[in-house]
This record gives structure tokens, sequence and C-alpha cells, in this order.
């Protein structure tokens, strides 16, 4: 684990947010200077003649008359004056406007200015700048999004939200020696890689969250392993499903006692048979402290939205300069590891030349990934994949493409093709596989995988696709890059200006994003065909793999030089580059707002994390 990087600071800005402990104190007014002395009588004629002259005269001559009353003041007089003068020439819109209308003002300006300037005015300008809506509006008008289900779900059950944190006292080695020694041969191979074990970690410590298990308590039968891993392997595909489930009843469940299985009886622990496993009986709890009717959420705190928009910035500028947390993983598979993804659910997927597909889990910290299960179905590589939900697709050199069920692990659909598949993707309606024969294959999900028709007009093997809606992107070793219409099922346009293979490529569905073997980086709009930006010499050697994301204006890459390296994507220039987060290929990398996620020939993940130093980053969307 290292840290890299600049500091994260931007121009100050960061010192407008500090610490929740040290609340930004409103100043104290200055103090003015001390009145002479007039006697009553003298003001009150002094006054009488103002209104008399305000009635009479012009404001011209009220004006000139006043320059010159000012000549026959004493100089030492002249300081009260101007306080006076500074006093009416002011308004105080803020204090003079509804709370609404001073807001509306207040959002027209820079979000740095109302941290430095506007909150230093005077007490009631500070107390209208820390206004939650405002730095909500602040926060939606620069395009930012807050995932709401993720913040109510991290409000009600904190501890679940970093499980690393808030796991049993008993560590998972110490449960698997527990039973190996009660029954030897009972945890299975698949239970040896940890998937059942750590499930069954997270079903207690959701328990002990919620103050309804004595974590002290023994396990002792089979069965009630069994039980317990099974419905928390059914959780585990989606954490959100897993809290809204709990939600509706009462999760209390004591894993001790009699029943069941005797602890010397054996019993193979296979994710497979678990997911079929009776669930847990639900349990009335008159001391549950957070019942929540059936279908309805749980009250989360306000969000606050200062602290919510800061964190954000600071994010930023930790991409800018560099500053993150690297976590490296060795040898998570024995063999290169070729592909992956992770989701919003924090499950990170990687396939490998050892022929399976791991399922991991990665700490909401980032400070650490926990295998969950391991998918064995292929009989070579795999060389792509891509995961939605409960579904997997995965594609292999041994020129088949498995449709997975993640809720039971098993194969739902075998396709077979004429050659290696070295990419695919899906959708709601497509799934598109790009194989060695040159052929693009398309198939309807909505028809049970149905081969719909295919697509010919690559010269070479078809390395790398993208698919958003019905167009789809092909990059290929012809060094070309080819646009389709899946509704047309035509070539809408082909982009040549590589001057060698093409290896990866992204799409959004307004802009193509290229790497080559020619070790450039190309930006293409995908409506004019137009090459609107070329990083020459973006790497040392064959790019080969690329990711962007306009709303953050960042793109990746990875490449065959062991570098990951952060870009512009509206300029082309570079941010960052990481030179020891792998120590041979970079295969594949994905990102979100707060971290990359790459793979390597050295059979290494690698997590470049910069939201290390801010809790509540991964709430961000």
């Amino acid at each position: 684990m290292a840290v890299i990087g600049g500091a994260s600071s931007d121009e100050g800005f960061d010192d407008c947010f500090p610490p929740r402990a040290m609340p930004l104190a409103p100043p104290k007014p200055k103090p003015h200077a001390r009145r002479a002395y007039v006697p009553p009588a003298e003001c009150r004629a002094m006054e009488s003649l103002a209104r008399t002259l305000e009635k009479a005269a012009t404001p011209q001559a009220c004006a000139h008359l006043a320059v010159a009353l000012l000549a026959h003041v004493p100089a030492d007089m002249l300081q009260l004056v101007l306080q006076e003068l500074d006093r009416l020439m002011r308004r105080d819109f803020i204090a003079k406007l509804p709370l609404e209308l001073a807001l509306k003002v207040l959002e027209l300006l820079p979000a740095v200015d109302i941290a430095q300037n506007v909150a230093v005015v005077s007490r009631q300008w500070h107390a209208v700048a820390m206004q939650s809506y405002l730095w909500r509006r602040l926060f939606h008008r620069r395009g930012w999004r807050l995932d709401s289900e993720r913040w109510a779900l991290y409000c009600a059950f904190p501890r679940i939200a970093d499980a690393s944190r808030s796991l049993l006292h008993r560590s998972v080695a110490q449960i698997a020696e527990a039973f190996t020694a009660a029954s030897p041969g009972a945890l299975a191979p698949a239970v040896a890689s940890r998937s059942s074990l750590y499930a069954l970690e997270q079903r207690l410590d959701f328990d002990a969250a919620r103050g309804l298990m004595d974590t002290s308590a023994p396990i002792t039968t089979m069965d009630s392993l069994a039980a317990a891993t099974a419905e928390a392997m059914a959780f585990m595909i989606s954490p959100r499903d897993r809290i809204n489930a709990a939600l509706s009843r009462s999760p209390a469940f004591r894993i001790a006692g009699a029943g069941g299985r005797s602890p010397g009886s054996s019993r193979q622990l296979r994710p497979a048979a678990l997911a079929h496993s009776p669930p847990l009986p639900p349990r009335r709890s008159p001391r549950l402290p957070h019942s929540v009717p059936a279908g309805r959420r749980p009250c989360a705190r306000p969000v606050d939205w200062r602290s919510i928009y800061a964190e954000h910035h600071r994010l930023q500028a930790n991409w800018r300069a560099g500053q993150c947390r690297v976590d490296r993983w060795e040898a998570a598979h024995p063999e290169s590891i070729y592909c992956l993804q992770f989701d919003r659910e924090n499950r990170l997927f990687t396939g490998s030349r050892d022929h399976t597909v791991r399922i991991w889990h990665l700490s909401e910290t980032g400070s650490q990934i926990t295998q969950l299960a391991t998918l064995v179905g292929h009989a070579g590589s795999v060389l792509t994949l891509q995961a939605d939900g409960a579904t997997l697709a995965t594609g292999s050199s041994d020129a088949t493409v498995c449709v997975w069920d993640l809720k039971t692990c098993t194969i739902q659909r075998r396709l077979q093709h004429a050659d290696a598949v070295l990419s695919l993707r899906f959708s709601d309606r497509w799934l598109v596989t790009a194989c060695k024969d040159r052929v693009l294959h398309v198939w309807r999900r909505d028809q049970d995988y149905a081969h719909a028709f295919e697509l010919a007009g690559h010269a070479v093997a078809i390395n790398a696709i993208s698919l958003h809606g019905d167009m789809l992107v092909s990059a290929s070793g012809d060094r070309t890059v080819r646009l389709w219409d899946l509704a047309t099922r035509t070539c809408v346009r082909t982009l040549d200006e590589h001057t060698r293979g093409v290896a990866t490529l992204d799409f959004d569905g307004a802009y193509i994003v290229s790497g080559s073997s020619d070790r450039s980086i190309r930006i293409w709009n995908a409506r004019t065909g137009a090459c609107e930006r070329t990083i020459a010499n973006a790497h040392a050697d064959l790019v080969r793999t690329v990711m962007f994301d306009r709303t953050m204006d960042v793109l990746v890459s990875g490449s065959y030089d062991e570098t990951i390296k952060v870009w512009s994507f509206s300029t082309g220039a570079l941010i960052h580059k990481f030179k020891n987060v792998h120590t041979s290929r970079v295969f594949k990398l994905m990102f979100d707002r707060t971290r990359i996620v790459s793979c390597s020939h050295d059979r290494s993940v690698s997590i470049i994390d910069f939201a290390a130093d801010l809790p509540h980053a991964r709430l961000l969307v």
C-alpha cells in the first residue's frame, strides 16, 4: 500500500471547508470610531435644518452644500464622516430580501466566493451562506449527483457501509479451522475460497449492526451454517436488495443451538447448492430498535450538502494532483488476468487465463477485496466479460460465451462460436460478440438469446467492441474502427486514421476513444466521423485499454509499457502518470468517480483510490 502524488489543495479552496469539529465562526464587527459629543439641542437643530433643505433644495444643491460643509470639518473628524458615508452607501440586500430571493442571488456566485467572501461579511450573511439548500443547488448546478438510496442506507446502517470495520471478532480463517476440526472435509474447495464464509460474516455483521445478535454465540451445526450462508449468498447479489429486504422484517437470527445435522456430519457447501437452501425463518423481535413497516424506506438524517460539495471538490482536486492511495493484491489469480469489471454494488469480476471468473467484494474504504465465489465453466482463457444485475456474460478462447445467473452461480446459456471470443457487450435487447473469425455475432437477449444476424466487414480479428443503444462500435487489427447501426444492420461509418492495429476503444453514444499499437489515442466524433483530437505517443508501447467520462473530463489509458495515465478529455493534456501500479502489461482498467481498478499480466489487481480520505465520496454518482 502506498500514497503517491502531491498536495490536494486547490488555491486555498479547501481552507474554506474546515473540519466539522471546527465550524467556521462568523467574524466580529469592526469597532467604529468614537463619536464626538454633540449637545442634543445642536443635534436637533441640525436635523431640522437638513429636513428643511431636503424639502426646499434639489438633490444637486444638497450635494453642493454637503461638499461646502465638509471644507469646514476638522481633519480629526473626517474619519467619523467617512464612516457615516460608508454606512449610508451600503445596502444589505441579504438582510432586506426574503431568504428565498437571497439564496437565488447567491446561487449565481462561484462556490469559492461564497465560502471565502460571502460567509465572512457578517453573522447574517454567514448564516445564509451556510444554508444547506444553497449548497445543494450549487452541487446539482455542477452536474454532480448523490446516490440518495445509498445515502439512506449509509445513514440507517453506517456499519454496513464498511464491512471490514465491523466483521465478527472471529476471522474467516478461525471459522474455517473450527469447522475443519469438527468435520474434516466438510468445507469443500468451493468454500475454501472463503466465498460462503465471507457471506456468512456479512450476514452476521448485518445482524450485529442492528443489535439483534450475540456475536459471541458459538456456531455449532452445519445446517445453521448452510442456511445462513444460503441467504447471505443471495443477499450478496445486491447489497441494496439485501438491506431493503431486511428492512421489511426482523432479521434476527441466532446461529447456535440445536436442530439439524450434527457437527460431525459431512456436507458439501457449494455456492450453487447453497443458493437453493431454505431461507432463514423470520422472527418477531420486540426489541428491534429500527423496525420499519414493509414497503417503507428507513428515515435518514438530512444531507449536509456543504460537506458533500466540499468532498466532491476535494475529490476532483485529488484527480488533478494525483493524490491517491494505491492498493495492490498479488496473485488474485494463478495466471494472467485479462478482463475485469466492478459496479456500484462493490462487486468486482475478474477473468483469467486460468479458465475461471472470480467474484470479489470491494470494501467501501477500498483497502481490501474479499473473494466471494469462483465460477468454472470455460475450457480456455476468459478474455472478456460483462455483468449487469444478476446476469454475467463471459467470452473465452474456447470459442464459447457463457451467460451466468449470479443468483445461483450457474450457466443459463452457452453460445458456441467458430473461434475465440475476444470481446462482448450486451444491453437489454442485444448481446454482441466479436470473434477472431472477423465476424460480429448479434443475439437477441429478449428472445432467449436467439441468434439474430451477423455483421461482416473487418479484414482481421475484431479486438474490442462497445455498445450504446442500437449503435455498435468495433475495433480491429485491420487499423479501422467501424460504427454500426444494429437497427438497419449496416455499417454507418469507417474510421481509418490509425497506422497500426486498433486494440481497444470506448464509446458513450457521442464520442469514440480508440487506442492502438501505434501507441496513439484518438478521440472521434461519432456523429461526424471527424478525429477531433490525437494524443500521439501516448504510451511507449501498445495502448491496451482506455475508458473516458466526459462529465469528469477524464480519460484513462493502460498500456503494455506497464503504466496507467490520466488525461484531460477536453484538451488531451496529461494529468498524471502512474508507473508502479503493475510490474507487467496492463490488460484492462475501469474507473468511476473515486477509483481506478486495473488488472495485469502480473496476475495482480490494483486500485488507485482518490477518495481514501473522503468518507462520503462513494455516495457520489
